[in-house]
């Protein structure tokens, strides 16, 4: 299994923009029905990126990435090549579709919101005047931790919307790794051969990684936290994947079973009835033994 946590060591300025440290809770955001199962079961999914809703989303940083390296000549040219025709293979195999699942790794992710009263969210989860959205609020610190002790080895950060910070922090894991590249191809040593390979194999693997992290910039309102899992798949260190139907699609997914000390609070979206929605959220978690835990109205107002 890959080590990111001693890759992202290497760029230390690009795991600061991932996660400052600033936010302690974690917003998941969902309808009421999934509300009820995740408190019901004590499990959240993490689903696999490369079937979420849009393609866009997917292949979005795989172009940028393609681009950028287009733009710098000034770096090792065969390492480049090897790296636009990796991402351009997975580029357009996600573009004409293709059932070769010859990746070494699968991402799975999971999404957050660091703002609990989030109206572009809620419009998401809402369904007109019907019903509200709600989230759970889960505390980061608590979250993680666990995570690491039971082997959901994880990779987290806030994902990056602003188009030239992504440009800034390619072109920083770029030339960190083509500074590795050229340093072993002016090695006098005999073995540097095998060494340039892991070079490329480490590089497309950061960028795989860090590609999770951008969205386009018509996102940004929602403010989004991801957590991904990375699952050997088809190995004996593979987690269980499940499927579920997601909008037509079969969407490979995890079970993450999560601490009850690990939930912070529950919101709920903004209502034109909120004092019975209050009421039904509370005595729905006494029933589950959250009774504890705190159940926030939205303070956004409806209009009429």
């Amino acid at each position: 299994m890959i080590d990111y946590d001693s890759l992202f060591e290497k760029i230390p300025r690009v795991k600061k923009i991932l996660d400052d440290g600033k936010n302690s809770i974690l917003y998941h955001y969902t309808k009421p029905e999934k509300l009820l199962s995740i408190l019901e079961s004590g499990t959240i999914r993490f689903s696999n990126a490369l079937y979420l809703n849009d393609k866009e989303e997917v292949t979005y940083s795989y172009k940028l990435i393609c681009t950028l390296a287009d733009e710098m000549p000034e770096l090792n040219q065969s390492l480049l090549k090897k790296i636009k025709e990796h991402f351009y293979t997975k580029y357009t195999n996600i573009i004409n579709g293709s059932n070769d699942f010859g990746y070494k790794y699968e991402y799975y992710t999971i999404s957050f919101s660091t703002e609990a009263d989030n109206l572009t969210l809620w419009n998401n989860y809402a369904k007109g005047q019907k019903y509200t959205g709600y989230n759970i609020g889960f505390c980061k610190k608590y979250l993680l931790s666990d995570m690491a002790k039971i082997g959901f080895d994880s990779v987290y950060g806030n994902i990056i919307y602003d188009r030239a910070k992504q440009i800034t922090i390619l072109k920083l894991i770029f030339e960190k790794w083509n500074k590795q590249y050229e340093k072993l191809l002016k090695s006098p040593k005999k073995n540097t051969a095998e060494k340039r390979v892991d070079t490329v194999l480490e590089l497309i693997d950061i960028l795989s990684i860090i590609s999770l992290f951008f969205k386009n910039p018509h996102f940004k309102d929602e403010k989004e936290y991801r957590i991904i899992f990375i699952n050997n798949f088809g190995t004996n260190f593979a987690k269980q994947t499940k499927i579920c139907e997601k909008n037509g699609l079969f969407v490979p997914y995890i079970e993450y079973k999560f601490l009850k000390k690990t939930v912070d609070s529950i919101n709920i979206g903004p209502t034109f009835d909120e004092s019975i929605f209050y009421t039904s959220t509370c005595r729905m978690l006494a029933n589950f033994g959250y009774e504890k835990k705190t159940v926030n109205r939205s303070k956004i107002p409806l209009r009429y």
